[in-house]
Formats: structure tokens, C-alpha cells, sequence
């Protein structure tokens, strides 16, 4: 039997609500290298070519290696920044490039503007959030 409320509901199941870092993350996929969604241990995150190391690599393939990732913390709304190309001593100049940090320090450091965006937005929502009554 057909219903009238099927295609209200399909619509309502392909919404899907994220934080404000997943909507950033969203965002900045495009700009980033072969930017990649992961199932991690935690939950669902990105590998990517780090923004910080990939100008000192020499070869495409080195350029394009997807050393890094953007992965959630189990139980929080918090993901973390982590790049593995510097571990092991480095290779050719970059064995200072093992950056581990939470998104927010990730975004201050790769786009001061989209982060300064991304402040005001949660400064906003945090002052106009209001627990729900019981």
C-alpha cells in the first residue's frame, strides 16, 4: 500500500546531523590532497597528504602519499590531526613533520581565516544553546 508520508520520510533519513567540526571538516575536503573517508577504531575519519610536509617531498608519489588522518575520539565530539611522516627519523627535511593535535589547533595552523570562522560559529552556537526542560 502506498503512502503519501514515503517520500517525507526518505528525506528525513538522508539527513544527517553533524557538530560543527564535522560541517569544517566537510568543508575544507576540497582543498585538501586526496582527502579520503576511513573507518577508524573510533568511528569514521579521513586519511589524507599532509598540508604541513607534502611542499618538501620531492616525487609525486611522496606529494600525494596520504600520511596523515583526521580521526574521532570514542565517546566525544572531538577529532584529532595526526601526521606519521616525520616518525622514524624523517625523510629528506621533514623529520620534524609527526604532528599530532586537535582539530581546532589543525585548522589555527593550515587556515587562520576558516579557523577564526570556525571559533565564532561554536562561540555562537554555545551561547545559544539551551537545555531541554524534563
Amino acid at each position: 500500500m502506498y503512502s503519501a508520508h514515503a517520500p517525507i520520510r526518505a528525506i528525513i533519513f538522508r539527513f544527517k546531523l553533524m557538530t560543527i567540526t564535522e560541517k569544517y571538516i566537510q568543508m575544507m575536503q576540497l582543498s585538501l590532497l586526496h582527502c579520503k573517508k576511513k573507518q577508524f577504531r573510533d568511528g569514521m575519519g579521513w586519511t589524507l597528504a599532509c598540508p604541513f610536509c607534502r611542499d618538501a617531498q620531492k616525487r609525486e608519489s611522496k606529494i600525494n602519499e596520504k600520511c596523515a588522518s583526521l580521526y574521532p575520539v570514542k565517546g566525544t565530539f572531538t577529532y584529532f590531526f595526526s601526521c606519521n611522516r616525520g616518525l622514524n627519523g624523517g625523510v629528506q627535511g621533514v623529520h620534524s613533520c609527526n604532528h599530532t593535535m586537535k582539530f581546532a589547533t589543525f585548522l589555527k595552523k593550515w587556515d587562520p581565516p576558516q579557523y577564526r570562522m570556525y571559533v565564532r560559529e561554536k562561540e555562537l552556537a554555545k551561547k545559544n544553546f539551551s537545555p531541554l526542560d524534563p
